[in-house]
């Protein structure tokens, strides 16, 4: 069996829980604090995020200096803690600590691919990444739809004691996955560095600023569908989730594409800028399926040359870090959008988040043009020729 394939079942048994709960913190919060706690739910969406952007650099360090296999190990029994806490909690200081730890210790996804990064390279190393924001994607649809099931029958709250199993399992198989080395050859390059570091930073603004025009969309995505005329919550978690089925729908083919990473961007972001502010401007329900598909695909372009870019970027001797930054970039980028999506949705419309999200996807394609003279990614004549073997 690859390890891919173990590293991808594992990676869904971690995120399905951490993508899935938060949708149901008002019913958490509601066991847990008498009275309004309409106030306290903004704040407790960003506190496993925040501290997983404050803590991501320090694990990815880790990863580099003790060994990526022991990084993902970290990661599993640190939300299986944070999950535990966070079941047994009887008051909302100690779920408060049980989301802490869960944001300090997680982090799973970048542990994921730093360590597939010590296992593929080049083309392969892209692949993996895909696929893992496929199962990223799988755990996004799946668990809202499976776990609002289980609240029906128990408190929100106990449902986290039995998920931690999941987290826990995915460290038991984990245990079994081969050991990756923890001695890396260092670069004396010291001209190749500096210009790798800089493209990477070139890289790591695209990513905030593809993550933030995600992310400020969807807090009040159920609000804003229920302005463009009467949907049930069944079809507004159809609308919600349909960008994620079309991700997880062509994956799998945007890897065979012969487009270089940027023109690749430029597509993807100029896709999803025109879904937004046609979402923007929508008056009623009727076309929205259709800029939500348009949204989907803009991530699938957006994502696969992403990953590219970041896969041809990686020095294996800091790629933990490499990646821990990446994250961390992507998790600062939610927390603000989060915060800017209340301000402009409270002081103006539900309708604005699609606005600032177009916004951001202009600023991206912007850096992009201007740097179309010096390329983000240096030209390699086999990146598009890699073996099957070397998937293996």
């Amino acid at each position: 069996m690859r390890i891919v394939y173990i590293v991808l079942f594992c990676h869904f048994l971690t995120a399905f829980t951490a993508l899935g709960m938060p949708l149901f913190m008002p019913r958490m919060l509601d066991s847990l604090v008498e009275g309004e706690s309409q106030y306290l739910i903004g704040v407790m969406f960003i506190v496993p995020p925040l501290c997983a952007a404050l803590t991501a650099p320090w694990w990815g360090r880790f990863a580099d200096k003790y060994g990526k296999k022991k990084s993902l190990l970290r990661a599993q029994g640190g939300l299986t803690v944070g999950f535990l806490l966070s079941g047994f909690a009887d008051n909302l200081w100690l779920f408060c600590f049980g989301l802490i730890v869960q944001g300090i210790s997680g982090g799973t996804l970048a542990a994921s691919n730093a360590y597939l990064s010590s296992q593929y390279k080049g083309l392969a190393l892209t692949k993996s990444l895909n696929l893992t924001q496929c199962s990223a994607r799988l755990a996004l649809v799946s668990s809202p739809i499976i776990l609002g099931l289980f609240i029906q029958i128990t408190e929100p709250l106990h449902i986290y004691r039995y998920l931690s199993l999941l987290p826990l399992s995915a460290l038991l198989i984990s245990l079994y996955l081969k050991n990756d080395g923890t001695k890396n050859k260092l670069t004396n390059d010291l001209e190749n560095t500096k210009q790798q570091n800089t493209i990477f930073t070139k890289l790591l603004f695209l990513q905030f600023l593809f993550c933030f025009a995600m992310v400020v969309t969807f807090p009040y995505f159920l609000p804003y569908v229920q302005t463009l005329g009467k949907s049930s919550d069944s079809m507004v978690g159809f609308y919600y989730s349909l960008p994620h089925l079309v991700y997880l729908l062509f994956a799998f083919f945007v890897g065979k594409l012969v487009l270089s990473p940027q023109k690749q961007s430029l597509f993807g972001f100029s896709l999803l800028g025109i879904a937004c502010i046609g979402q923007f401007s929508l008056q009623g329900i009727d076309y929205l399926i259709y800029y939500r598909i348009l949204f989907g695909a803009g991530m699938v372009f957006c994502y696969n040359s992403l990953h590219l870019l970041l896969s041809q970027q990686l020095q294996q001797h800091q790629a933990g870090l490499s990646f821990g930054r990446f994250d961390a970039w992507g998790k600062w980028a939610g927390v603000f959008a989060g915060l800017i999506a209340s301000f402009f949705a409270h002081y103006f419309s539900v309708h604005w988040p699609f606005l600032l999200s177009s916004i951001a996807c202009l600023i991206a394609i912007t850096i992009l043009i201007t740097y179309t003279k010096q390329p983000l990614l240096r030209a390699e004549p086999s990146t598009h020729n890699v073996s099957k073997e070397s998937f293996k």
